[in-house]
């Protein structure tokens, strides 16, 4: 095997031996993770101080022995005459400037040779043992020389304490401190494994009423997701509500005209002899299938502004569209006794999509023309940073119990008289609803039964680029 197959053989081992080690890792639950990093954080915090202390102490130590040292000396070389070889562990000898030991003698291990230690204690390692030692000059009658201080073995001994102490207490506080540690970062993931049980159950059974139980601490992180989760539940929840009604609203509503048509076009092949029989069957199935139609579109439209995507805007002359719309609704009901009033000011202007905004205000005055009696009032006008638009009708009003709902989808009032007048399926004013708030703007109805009904938009005037975009998100 040549050199660059070892070399490849040996990357492709290692690769494979960090891959199994992070397959590994990864199937570590995350409270064993975070007591591990916790451990091992303390346990590097836990050694330097012991260092730091050890260290510390072999520095006082070393300072009182020195101290102390000195002074026994000291004390020792004013009264020659209580000479001791030893005391309180400190060995005392005195010998010739030639090295003779006239007194005394020296400890274990201690090298015969060392040199003089004059003014300082003088330290030196001796077979694994340290020695503290120092020289004072003395001159007797009885001794001409130098008188020499060594300690050492209360120092080891004292080492050897320091030692077995730093090392029981790191052990014993590392151990409290691992377990302390973890039980706390497994009752503090609680919620968490609460969390994952609700959404596996909810996965299970498709139940989205099921909540998770806010937990009783602080409003901490996992209380913020815990209440985050709920809130998406509860959206999820109203938004597969709103769907299942919305199917069976639609599929109510397409029953009548499949019906009609289905019962016209048998009636025509079985019984219709005259072409006038055959007109009158297909004028009531062309009716039918306008009304399919317009159901469509409207639920394309509403599909559209529901889906992600991005709405195109530009300046918009709304004092222009309005003027607009206002000559084109008194031509179409000129012949239906409808007066249609407008006070709109001048230079008025927003930031917006004038396609859907036109449809939307269009909707409103749709209605308007449908339940009005005689009069419509259309007016534009700036307050302080917004655009106020109203549209308000002389007709049969809405009862209060039903303002708050008439911007659902699919929502009706009378249902059975809009039905009898092919009036509308609930998706106009849910329709301008989304328009407006995709403009952060606002839509409130106010009305007094067969009085006046008023819809009020209120839409922001902002300052930004001349072409821009509304995200539908």
């Amino acid at each position: 095997m040549s050199s660059e197959q070892k070399n490849n053989s040996s990357h492709h081992d290692l690769n494979s031996m960090s891959d199994a080690l992070a397959h590994l890792w990864n199937r570590i639950p995350l409270t064993f993770k975070i007591m591990l990093w916790y451990s091992l954080f303390l346990g590097v915090l836990i050694i330097s101080m012991s260092v730091f202390y050890y260290n510390y102490i072999n520095s006082s130590d070393a300072a009182e022995i020195r101290n102390r040292l000195q002074q026994q000396t000291l004390v020792m070389s004013t009264n020659m005459r209580k000479f001791t070889p030893y005391q309180e562990g400190t060995f005392f000898l005195v010998y010739t400037q030639d090295g003779v030991i006239l007194k005394g003698y020296i400890p274990d291990s201690f090298p015969n040779q060392s040199n003089l230690s004059l003014g300082q204690v003088s330290e030196l390692e001796a077979n694994g043992v340290t020695f503290y030692y120092y020289d004072v000059p003395i001159s007797t009658a009885d001794y001409k020389g130098f008188l020499r201080a060594i300690t050492s073995q209360k120092v080891t001994d004292k080492r050897a304490n320091t030692i077995y102490a730093l090392v029981l207490v790191s052990v014993i506080a590392l151990l409290i401190s691992s377990v302390g540690g973890y039980l706390f970062v497994k009752q503090g993931l609680k919620p968490l494994r609460k969390l994952t049980q609700t959404a596996r159950i909810i996965a299970r059974n498709n139940d989205l009423s099921r909540r998770i139980e806010l937990p009783d601490i602080a409003k901490d992180e996992v209380y913020e997701l815990t209440t985050t989760f709920n809130r998406m539940l509860s959206g999820l929840e109203n938004s597969s509500n709103r769907e299942k009604q919305f199917n069976s609203d639609v599929s109510h509503e397409l029953r009548t005209p499949i019906s009609i048509i289905q019962a016209e076009s048998e009636y025509g092949l079985k019984y219709a002899k005259t072409p006038e029989e055959m007109r009158e069957g297909m004028t009531h199935i062309f009716e039918q299938a306008k009304f399919m139609s317009s159901l469509v579109s409207q639920l394309l439209d509403v599909a559209r502004l529901e889906n992600s995507y991005e709405l195109d805007i530009a300046p918009v002359d709304v004092t222009s569209l309005l003027n607009n719309m206002v000559h084109h609704y008194r031509r179409l009901c000129a012949d239906k006794n409808i007066t249609i009033k407008s006070s709109i000011s001048d230079n008025l202007t927003i930031l917006g999509h004038e396609i859907s905004l036109r449809r939307a205000v269009s909707n409103l005055i749709d209605n308007a023309v449908k339940f009005t009696h005689s009069t419509i009032e259309i007016t534009a006008k700036q307050n302080n940073f917004y655009l106020v638009i109203e549209i308000t009708d002389d007709g049969i009003g809405i009862e209060e119990e039903h303002l708050k709902q008439i911007f659902n989808r699919m929502y009706q009032t009378e249902q059975s008289r809009n039905k009898k007048s092919n009036h509308g399926i609930g998706l106009g004013l849910y329709f301008v609803d989304k328009v407006v708030h995709l403009h952060h703007g606002t839509i409130v109805a106010n009305s007094k039964p067969n009085v006046f009904t008023t819809f009020t938009i209120t839409l922001p005037l902002q300052d930004v680029p001349e072409r821009d975009s509304i995200d539908l998100l």
